[in-house]
């Protein structure tokens, strides 16, 4: 499901398994894994130089929910942006202390696509010259926008879920995501990718 302003809305688990993971259900965290945790590893993959890194982190988003649900307020939804947030700020300790830039990993991320089995050889190619122009207009971007961009579309998290995960106000977020939507516009060109284009690993089911 799409919302108004961009993105893919995420479905999300049952309050009944939120109030799990609040009470420290290592079961009810496990469901929230099984719904949200592709989302979270395309997000850190995109933010990391290495699968491997990724996942780690990712591993230890999800410790820390089972260690820390218990503080979250709120349902589903809340639960889903605190994992976001959590992820965020895992990676960007995980890059202060390899002393690098993200940006030093905007420029290969063939690790965030996968291909659609139901796509024919003609098809596949040109997905793939799609994202390669998306990925070299991204580099254009600033972090901010890139940040916003990578949690509405690859994340899937809407305007207001960007802006808790980033500390920003929904209006900022908003205005970063158009502001980079129309740079990536402007370097692609009239006939260019749509911002839907930004590699993603998965649709989002329903919501």
């Amino acid at each position: 499901m799409r919302g108004n302003d961009g993105g893919q809305r995420l479905s999300l688990f049952s309050e009944e398994v939120a109030d799990g993971v609040r009470a420290g259900d290592p079961d009810a965290v496990g469901t929230v894994y099984v719904t949200l945790a592709d989302r979270l590893l395309g997000y850190l993959m995109a933010r990391v130089p290495d699968r491997a890194t990724a996942e780690d982190l990712l591993e230890a988003t999800f410790v820390e929910l089972l260690q820390n649900g218990r503080s979250i307020r709120g349902g589903a939804a809340a639960i889903k942006v605190w994992l976001f947030r959590a992820a965020h700020f895992n990676a960007l300790d995980h890059l202060r202390k390899v002393k690098r830039q993200a940006e030093d990993f905007y420029d290969d991320m063939t690790h965030v696509d996968r291909e659609d089995p139901a796509l024919g050889p003609d098809d596949l190619a040109l997905v793939d010259d799609v994202v390669r122009q998306v990925r070299a207009a991204m580099l254009h971007l600033s972090e901010d926008q890139r940040q916003v961009l990578l949690l509405r579309y690859v994340g899937g998290l809407t305007a207001p879920e960007a802006a808790t995960v980033l500390g920003k106000t929904d209006g900022a977020v908003r205005s970063l995501q158009h502001r980079g939507e129309r740079t990536l516009a402007r370097l692609l060109g009239d006939d260019g990718a749509a911002p839907s284009a930004v590699p993603r690993t998965s649709q989002a089911k329903g919501g």
